[in-house]
């Protein structure tokens, strides 16, 4: 009896032993949990019933979730650093690669608006519109109106009334692919996620607003044809433009490599001086145990699915795991 108590106790330490040793190594290997989800909502719902540790966003989106959160949320105050991917301000919009002439067209209209501060404007209009104004936003509007009272129909007139809006002239005189196909059918048709305001939203009335949604409603105007929207999660935008369901997309893009390479990107707008950096949120009483990139290792971090946030995490904390 005695020595079956002896060999019991040995047995029970080596298995403590094992088990702290086990411990140790899990310890010493941090793993990153990143889970990539359609809908910022669904983000959003995770992060505020504990079962994630952060959010990966731009600067606006994030400001914006943490303002609605009534102090549940913070701002890590952990930035990603930008430089190592280029110098490319603002959204983009994008077209099927080799679709030159289209975006060629689409350029000289997104290059006017940016120029002559329309898009900033029609940024600081949506702000209002999504209840994410500031005091930046409401200054930019002034008494502009902002279309509350436009008819809501086919015509996207409640997005934007361009009939006495100055306009670039457009050379379609060479027209052709996706192009010709807009001219002939006069119907642009885009494709967006409506779930990043103020760039695109769906409204209290139920229809899709926001400053990417005037911008194609301008892009449309220009070429003289009507505009019709295509909603859908943000990682089905793009194959929906590759496989021609739609002619361009405008859903919050920013640029990169392999976009680059697949599409056709259109020349950057920007709506809001103030966005120049991408960030994480987090459950505002676990903010103050972040101080770098390195702390997020190893813990449960949520990104939209094909986002450039995705690939930030992947690059500059998923990476760290092996450092």
């Amino acid at each position: 009896m005695k020595k079956l108590l002896i060999i019991l106790l040995s047995v029970l330490m080596l298995c403590a032993l094992v088990g702290c040793a086990k411990k140790e190594d899990n310890s010493g290997s941090k793993k990153t949990e990143l889970e990539l989800v359609n809908t910022l909502d669904q983000a959003i719902l995770a992060l505020s019933t504990g079962k994630c540790d952060a959010i990966a966003l731009d600067g606006t989106t994030a400001q914006n979730y943490v303002d609605q959160s009534d102090g549940q949320f913070a701002m890590s105050g952990i930035n990603f650093d930008l430089t190592m991917y280029g110098d490319y301000e603002g959204n983009v919009a994008a077209a099927k690669k080799g679709e030159t002439s289209l975006m060629d067209a689409a350029n000289t209209v997104i290059k006017y608006a940016n120029d002559n501060g329309y898009y900033r404007l029609w940024t600081a209009i949506a702000k209002i519109q999504s209840g994410t104004e500031d005091e930046a936003a409401l200054k930019v509007v002034g008494d502009t109106p902002i279309y509350n009272n436009a008819i809501i129909d086919d015509t996207y007139t409640y997005l934007l009334d361009t009939a006495n809006l100055e306009k670039p002239t457009v050379d379609l005189s060479k027209a052709d692919g996706v192009l010709k196909k807009v001219l002939d059918n006069g119907v642009l048709v885009i494709a967006t996620s409506p779930d990043y305001p103020a760039a695109e939203f769906v409204t209290e009335e139920g229809v899709v607003y926001g400053s990417e949604m005037m911008l194609a409603k301008f892009v449309a105007d220009c070429l003289g044809v009507k505009l019709k929207i295509e909603t859908m999660d943000f990682n089905a935008v793009l194959t929906a433009v590759d496989t021609g369901k739609v002619d361009m997309a405008f859903s919050g893009f920013g640029w990169k490599a392999d976009r680059a390479e697949a599409f056709e990107l259109s020349t950057g707008y920007i709506g809001d001086d103030d966005v120049t950096f991408h960030t994480l949120i987090v459950p505002a009483d676990q903010a103050d145990q972040y101080k770098s990139l390195e702390d997020f290792v190893g813990k449960h971090i949520i990104a939209q699915a094909s986002s450039l946030q995705q690939m930030y995490v992947e690059d500059q904390i998923v990476a760290l795991e092996n450092n």
